[in-house]
């Protein structure tokens, strides 16, 4: 067990690395733009040649400070999992900065798209023109980073309560990498037997919901935390299924969303109005119970009925939601549509 710990770092980025992602290099990583963009670029010309060679017919020796301009004028007005999700259109040329999974395999064009996507794993993430702070881990998609991960673990007398800290006080929100629904759009703090995740930095008021499976294992009653893993660590789950190459792209597609919530108020006599605005990231219980529900439901010759049992305060209306929409355009794995 002693050794486990010790590489507890190590293993997680070797099994993303045999599962789909590259690793990621810190040499044409842009800290002031938060963006690798020669990856963007290979990716695009990857997926969209003509398009690309359009833009560089138009914009010349100036086409790829143009992509970044038309890119980050998009982020700050509509936020980056609106782009991810469809793009931007400059001067009548659209492109795009990731493809998902189509509904059905059917369209060999569309498959290959969603197979050229470069995901990367970066290992002591430097991140900063003002400091040599470093993530221990960031994941990005075509270059753009997504997903940040501060690792902790007991061999060091440290703990999820250390990387929530780190979170809190060590990162700077107005840093353009924590800029909300800018770049990264899910901060993990981890351990050998805890996960907690959040999607938006605000310092101190941070907050972090669990993202745990429950002690007797995602589906069954118990209390917090996760079971014993006798084949690797508490937490292999977040980084063998969630963090998996498939089911982050899907996440990006079909899971993480924008709320507004507008609420009124007195204050001296008068009505006001305050809009908030949060990203919404399903918890593992919701995202296992939807991806349980969805594959059940393709190998399914008839209908047939469910219960599933949420405590109060779990998040049904938002399970529910996510549930509806991967249903409304299921295929089986004939290409049927259900």
């Amino acid at each position: 067990m002693e050794t486990k710990e010790k590489n507890f770092e190590n293993d997680i980025e070797a099994y993303l690395l045999s599962h789909g992602y590259v690793k990621g290099n810190q040499n044409t990583y842009d800290k002031s733009k938060a963006i690798d963009m020669p990856v963007l670029i290979s990716f695009i010309q990857a997926t969209q040649p003509k398009m690309w060679q359009r833009y560089v017919n138009v914009y010349g020796e100036r086409a790829e400070k143009q992509l970044y301009t038309i890119f980050q004028q998009n982020v700050e007005q509509n936020g980056l999992v609106h782009v991810l999700r469809y793009g931007v259109k400059d001067r009548g040329m659209e492109l795009r900065f990731a493809y998902f999974a189509p509904a059905s395999n059917l369209n060999e064009e569309l498959v290959q798209k969603y197979n050229s996507n470069i995901l990367t794993c970066t290992r002591q993430f430097a991140y900063s023109t003002q400091n040599h702070n470093t993530i221990d881990i960031v994941l990005s998609l075509n270059g753009i980073p997504v997903v940040a991960l501060e690792l902790k673990n007991q061999f060091t007398n440290q703990s999820v309560l250390n990387a929530k800290h780190q979170w809190k006080f060590d990162r700077d929100p107005k840093e353009l990498l924590f800029n909300f629904n800018s770049r990264i759009l899910l901060y993990f703090c981890v351990d050998l037997y805890e996960a907690w995740m959040t999607t938006h930095l605000q310092g101190e008021k941070t907050y972090f919901l669990p993202f745990n499976q429950g002690s007797n294992g995602a589906g069954n009653i118990g209390d917090g935390g996760n079971p014993a893993n006798p084949d690797g660590y508490s937490t292999s789950y977040l980084w063998e299924r969630v963090l998996q190459r498939d089911m982050l792209l899907s996440l990006l597609q079909r899971y993480i969303s924008k709320q507004e919530t507008t609420e009124i108020s007195l204050q001296k006599g008068k009505q006001v109005k305050k809009t908030s605005v949060k990203l919404i990231s399903p918890r593992y219980h919701q995202l296992d119970v939807v991806e349980k529900l969805v594959n059940t439901t393709k190998n399914l010759t008839e209908g047939r009925s469910f219960l599933i049992q949420h405590s109060a305060g779990s998040g049904k209306s938002n399970s529910i939601a996510w549930l509806t929409y991967r249903l409304a355009s299921l295929h089986n794995d004939s290409n049927k549509e259900l």
